[in-house]
């Protein structure tokens, strides 16, 4: 398996983005333009988005994200924080997590940004959370990808899908994983190692001032790099993948430090970190099996081992401290669902939406609630209102299509389904299906309207 630590040593922050975006646009054309810097910049961020959707759905397809509407409304928050601080914002950014134990975060071109629960398990604080989305964020913003793009523009694609696949598998099957990269290009990876290590300097010098103008601490950003460094050199954790692709060295730790000027720092809102960390820990124990555990830990450990009334109890204990938690109000509401007690759980969600009204995750709950009991007319009202904020969402149509079904609306459940496929990527079958609509002339003017302008976007 030495190719696959000569890969793994390469210390290329997105070298698996790039692969991942080009093996995917090469499934639909032999070639492919790499975009160039000194292109009409609309058309460089077209390309961009495009490369960018690519890996997002490769993943997705793959099974490799964790997509929970609670744990991605978190860490899209963190984001929007930072990207706040542009002055400029040309992209439109995407944050998700990976179904991932090693800890490790890369950013794609377009600005789809993932993170490993991994790494989520290692942060001690939103603040160093926050300092790796900061530097991916920098990375993006720099064009640091689309100049490796740019310079790698000769090499093979054959190698690079080879390289692309190995990466995708290494973690699970190593064997397939040393078959592919023997025919790869990894010596190609090696020669792009130095113009990305400059590059790290300069995301660094970005990231914190992200930091700074968002109102997290920029020093947070050396002490995460300092925890990931003596965590691997006492060797109490193996899979940093993160210092592989970020490398990190005594000098770049220093100047972070010189640069992170603290004075400025506010107090600002309740974070309730612990909560949200404790949260992917539960639903994939797997991937974090020997972290601390706290007392929502506990209590949600419980409820995945069917010990619904101790972990309720604990529950109630944690919302009287936190009565505006979120994750506490969730969870015991979720642990009301497995024991049956759906009206109390209904009203628990409905309380919760007072409070955070716009939440996806807990409308996306209630809106299951209603179905369970057969009160379909409700459950369509709620997932109306999610769709008007959150008109993007697979799994609004995915819940639409079930409730259209239990009520026998035929005609609408058809278009919930075209719209699940097209708001998933597939664009091709959501096209068959509108097209099937139209034909049929069962639909109201407004939503016909819709549909012919969606496929004037071919």
């Amino acid at each position: 398996m030495m190719l696959i630590t000569l890969i793994k040593s390469t210390q290329i922050y997105c070298l698996v983005v790039i692969f991942l975006g080009l093996a995917w646009v090469n499934e639909s054309r032999a070639e492919i333009d790499l975009p160039l810097l000194g292109e009409n910049a609309a058309l460089n961020l077209q390309k961009e988005n495009e490369l960018g959707r690519g890996l997002y759905q490769t993943l997705k397809d793959k099974g490799y994200l964790i997509d929970d509407p609670l744990l991605s409304r978190y860490l899209s928050d963190i984001g929007e924080s930072l990207l706040s601080a542009l002055d400029v914002r040309l992209r439109q950014y995407n944050f998700f997590l990976v179904k991932d134990g090693s800890v490790n975060a890369f950013a794609t071109p377009g600005g789809y940004i993932g993170v490993n629960a991994g790494l989520i398990s290692m942060s001690r604080s939103e603040d160093e959370l926050a300092s790796v989305l900061a530097h991916e964020i920098a990375h993006v913003e720099l064009m640091h990808t689309m100049q490796m793009l740019e310079k790698a523009k000769d090499v093979n694609l054959a190698g690079m899908i080879s390289i692309l696949a190995a990466i995708l598998v290494s973690s699970h099957d190593s064997e397939l994983a040393g078959a592919l990269v023997y025919t790869g290009a990894a010596g190609t990876a090696q020669s792009m190692v130095n113009f990305t290590r400059a590059n790290e300097y300069e995301a660094d010098r970005v990231g914190i001032e992200l930091l700074k103008k968002s109102d997290y601490d920029p020093a947070a950003m050396a002490d995460f790099m300092q925890l990931l460094q003596s965590r691997e050199q006492t060797g109490a954790l193996s899979n940093i993948e993160y210092i592989r692709t970020h490398p990190v060295n005594s000098n770049r730790i220093a100047e972070i430090q010189a640069r992170s000027d603290t004075a400025h720092i506010k107090k600002i809102k309740i974070r309730r970190f612990g909560q949200f960390k404790d949260y992917p820990a539960y639903l994939y124990p797997q991937l974090s099996p020997d972290r601390y555990k706290s007392q929502f830990h506990q209590a949600l450990e419980l409820t995945r081992n069917g010990q619904y009334e101790a972990a309720e109890d604990i529950y109630r204990a944690l919302i009287r401290e936190d009565p505006d938690s979120i994750w506490y109000s969730y969870a015991l509401a979720e642990n009301m669902e497995y024991q049956g007690k759906l009206n109390a759980a209904a009203q628990l969600y409905r309380s919760m939406l007072l409070l955070y009204p716009d939440d996806f995750a807990l409308g996306v709950r209630l809106a299951k609630v209603l179905i369970k009991q057969n009160l379909n007319q409700q459950a369509l009202e709620t997932v109306s209102i999610l769709q008007q904020d959150h008109e993007n969402q697979v799994l609004v149509y995915q819940l639409l299509v079930e409730v259209y079904t239990r009520l026998g609306q035929e005609a609408l459940r058809k278009l919930a389904e075209a719209n699940y496929h097209w708001f998933n990527g597939n664009k091709e079958q959501a096209q068959k299906l509108y097209r099937a609509l139209l034909a049929q002339g069962q639909l109201e003017a407004g939503a016909e309207e819709k549909i012919k302008l969606k496929l004037e976007k071919k």
